[in-house]
């Protein structure tokens, strides 16, 4: 080869190795600074994705949280909501902003000494209190709850009772250490004692109760555990696992199953919740919205007061449990999520469905526990028993 092409070679080669390094080098360096966006809808989820179930989530899409990845699962059709513009309102009061000053009480009075040993009596995992609230004509489902519970080896609860027939039913049936009537202090609006179905007025005051007396246990110090009587609880440990949850993430205070099945909504019949002082707060919002709103129910008041809280994926202190785990009635019975997907979930909850047809649905799958003919027996003996109550009072006047 001649010298002069020999110079060439050991001058190109050099060049040519320069160029193409900095060419992966800027190539590499633009594709970090640009993430690649896949829409939400493109996600696929295996069965068992249950390895974390902490899922932040926007409550109305009308939060003022930046979301920084489409890292969840979103079925609806809408758009996802564009990411609104972050207003610093640190140095200005609620006044200022236009908001209403929420009252949180800075402490409550002790409920009476009866009502208090049979709390303490069914605590669980340190300060754990598993509870619900019911009228009479909620008993049949009730029964069915406490049945469910029994088969996934809960032997504390308590059932907190919005009239004096329901307690006095639940002490014939033998469970009176796990019943307590409301005290009246705590009630904002008067309950009636017949089954309510969803939306009509006297459902909303039996809803808005519960938000109440969960309000009254946070200032025991209580993690409180609520559960509706619609739901059916089917797997052993549940409560323990839903505990780890708030355990493993000090950032965690409530953990919430989902409304829906696009991740904007909590369901208020199910949750656990810590006795912190965002929670006290959000409560004490839920409250104030009810108690000036007649035409909101308690779910929707909760959902409300959830909007101003920060619910950014990394700090938010609220957390949704999975769908398909842990089921409302629209994705079990509607669109058969858990079992089409080979799903065993936690619990089944019964809403979605009004007055018979909740009842049919869960006997048609094998959830309805309730011996009816003993249901009966305790009907007539608590009737009686009322019915000579009623007397004694009419001729004592």
């Amino acid at each position: 080869m001649p010298p002069l092409d020999r110079l060439h070679q050991r001058v190109l080669v050099p060049v040519v190795t320069i160029v193409v390094a900095s060419t992966l080098i800027l190539f590499t360096l633009t594709s970090v600074s640009q993430p690649t966006w896949l829409p939400a809808s493109s996600h696929t989820v295996p069965a068992d994705y249950l390895q974390d179930q902490q899922q932040a989530f926007n409550a109305t899409g009308q939060s003022n949280t930046t979301w920084d990845c489409t890292c969840y699962t979103y079925d609806s059709s809408e758009p996802l909501p564009e990411i609104p513009e972050i207003v610093d309102s640190s140095n200005t009061t609620q006044e200022e902003q236009g908001m209403p000053t929420i009252q949180v009480p800075e402490s409550l009075p002790e409920p009476p000494a009866a009502l208090m040993d049979k709390i303490n009596a069914n605590l669980v995992d340190g300060r754990v209190l598993v509870i619900a609230t019911a009228n009479y004509g909620m008993r049949d489902y009730m029964y069915n709850w406490i049945e469910s519970l029994k088969r996934t080896n809960e032997t504390r609860y308590l059932i907190f009772c919005l009239d004096d027939k329901l307690y006095t039913h639940l002490v014939n049936a033998g469970y009176e250490d796990h019943a307590a009537t409301i005290p009246d202090e705590w009630f904002h609006q008067e309950v009636a004692s017949n089954f309510e179905d969803y939306f009509s007025p006297q459902y909303k005051a039996i809803t808005h109760a519960k938000t109440l007396v969960v309000q009254r246990l946070l200032y025991l110090d209580i993690t409180v555990f609520f559960s509706d009587i619609d739901i059916v609880w089917l797997r052993p440990r549940m409560r323990e696992y839903i505990k780890t949850l708030l355990d493993i993430r000090k950032e965690t205070h409530v953990v919430f199953q989902q409304e829906g099945l696009d991740e904007r909504q909590i369901n208020s019949g199910f949750f656990m919740m810590r006795p912190y002082e965002d929670m006290k707060r959000m409560l004490a919002e839920t409250i104030r919205l009810q108690d000036s709103n007649q035409g909101l129910t308690q779910q929707g008041a909760m959902n409300r007061a959830l909007d101003p809280m920060i619910l950014d994926l990394r700090t938010t202190s609220v957390v949704l449990l999975d769908v398909m785990y842990f089921p409302n009635g629209y994705a079990y019975f509607d669109h058969d999520l858990s079992n089409s997907r080979g799903v065993d979930p936690y619990i089944l909850h019964a809403n979605y469905r009004v007055a018979g047809e909740k009842k049919k649905e869960l006997e048609v799958r094998g959830y309805w526990y309730v011996d009816e003919d003993w249901l009966k027996q305790v009907d007539a003996m608590v009737e009686q028993s009322w019915e000579e109550q009623t007397d004694a009072i009419v001729n004592g006047s």
